[in-house]
């Protein structure tokens, strides 16, 4: 398996190449249990998708958040909304 470092306050972690977070929840997949029955309902993670995809835009718009950026947040969020195969890994 193909991955690349992360880095956080706690240092490096190798996070799997086809995933898209980041090293605090790498570091949460290997240390608590992640995924059903411990998921949160997929209501909440809809809910939670898009309030981001929206922040992210709103985001641009006042220039916080490059345009690049916004992009690719919005991609993933409608990967999510739509359960694409990479991103239902996630439950």
């Amino acid at each position: 398996m193909k991955t690349r470092t992360e880095k956080d306050t706690m240092g490096p972690v190798e996070v799997p190449m086809d995933k898209y977070w980041g090293a605090q929840t790498q570091r949460s997949m290997t240390n608590f249990k992640i995924g059903e029955p411990a998921s949160m309902p997929k209501e909440v993670i809809r809910a939670m998708t898009i309030l981001k995809k929206a922040a992210a835009m709103v985001n641009s718009d006042l220039k916080v958040l490059t345009e690049d950026k916004m992009k690719l947040i919005v991609a993933v969020c409608d990967e999510i909304l739509k359960g694409s195969s990479t991103t239902n890994s996630l439950w």
